[in-house]
């Protein structure tokens, strides 16, 4: 497969079980007298394309790794499936190696493989312990996406990650982000059976609205798989989050109320009419005797019914330019 001595030497020993500890404990000293004559740090398998940087990640050789790395080896070089030594870290879980890559500047956390697969994505879909907190620590894009659209809360939804999911929606995953399918996380955890991620992110407000290529709600490709359990945790959250009625929380909807009801508008016009009506004089409290008070109605009763005769405080001055009234005023 074309290996070379110096990759035989970075993957022997460390993470294999070979129980010899003076040849783990030697393999630095082997690895750099390989160095030191000039043997070439990138050369790469027939097969996979590895360089000893790759197994020693691959084989969980943190020592070799570390001693490649002083001696230059190209942290971000590609296997055949463009996958770096840190994708063969995540892959391998090996925290030690990982550890050393993430750690060294020259190395790109955002490398993608021939698919498009970052390493944050890796750690989502494999859900390595520790690894995508990590990656996200050291500023790994949490919204890259592979050649599919997905990003790391795709797959961490579509395989059930929960613990990854709460991770990357506290660190500014889009929670609504949509793959070449117009498919959001939501839509895949309902389409999978991930209930502890669908709840992670209706707890976190995903969008249940959002459908896919095909014009389906979450809903429906739950229902389409049988997946009874996140139907009806799906409609319990649909009940849960509608908008309050009219003694609801802050931030409510309410209607503001009108500028004025119509029975204080027609109160107020009430005494402006009565206002306009002549108020008889009060005979309350005036000392005359019989005949003067008959007098008094004789002479109200007369003016009444005088042929256009009006009250002084009811008259209306007519405008200045109008006709003159074909019947004429009487005079007193």
């Amino acid at each position: 497969d074309g290996f070379t001595p110096l990759m035989i030497a970075s993957c022997s020993g460390g993470g294999l079980e070979t129980g010899n500890s003076e040849e783990e404990d030697d393999a630095p000293a082997v690895i750099s007298d390989f160095i030191y004559p000039g043997a070439s740090l990138h050369n790469q398998t027939d097969r996979t394309g590895e360089t000893a940087l790759h197994l020693a990640a691959r084989y969980s050789r943190s020592d070799a790794a570390k001693r490649l790395l002083e001696a230059s080896a190209d942290a971000n070089i590609q296997d055949n499936m463009g996958r770096t030594p840190l994708h063969a870290a995540v892959s391998a879980d090996a925290q030690g190696v990982f550890q050393i890559l993430i750690r060294n500047r020259a190395t790109d956390l955002d490398a993608r493989m021939h698919d498009g697969t970052t390493p944050l994505i890796l750690a989502a879909r494999l859900a390595v312990e520790g690894m995508l907190d990590d990656l996200i620590n050291c500023h790994a894009d949490v919204n890259a996406v592979d050649d599919l659209g997905k990003s790391a809360l795709h797959w961490a939804a579509a395989v059930n990650n929960v613990e990854a999911a709460v991770v990357l929606l506290k660190n500014g995953a889009n929670k609504d982000m949509q793959n070449n399918k117009e498919e959001t996380p939501l839509f895949l955890a309902a389409r999978e059976g991930s209930y502890e991620t669908a709840k992670v992110l209706l707890d976190h407000f995903a969008n249940r609205d959002i459908t896919d290529h095909m014009d389906r709600l979450p809903r429906d490709i739950a229902q389409e798989r049988m997946h009874h359990d996140i139907v009806m945790l799906l409609d319990e959250y649909n009940l849960v989050r509608s908008p309050p009625l009219h003694n609801g929380p802050l931030g409510a909807p309410t209607l503001s109320p009108p500028l004025c009801s119509p029975n204080s508008y027609i109160s107020n016009l009430k005494p402006a009419v009565q206002g306009k009506k002549a108020r008889k004089p009060s005979t309350k409290g005036l000392s005359c005797n019989g005949k003067d008070a008959k007098d008094l109605k004789a002479r109200r009763k007369k003016s009444q019914d005088g042929k256009g005769c009006l009250l002084d405080n009811s008259s209306v001055l007519s405008p200045v330019d109008s006709l003159e009234s074909p019947h004429g005023y009487l005079s007193d």
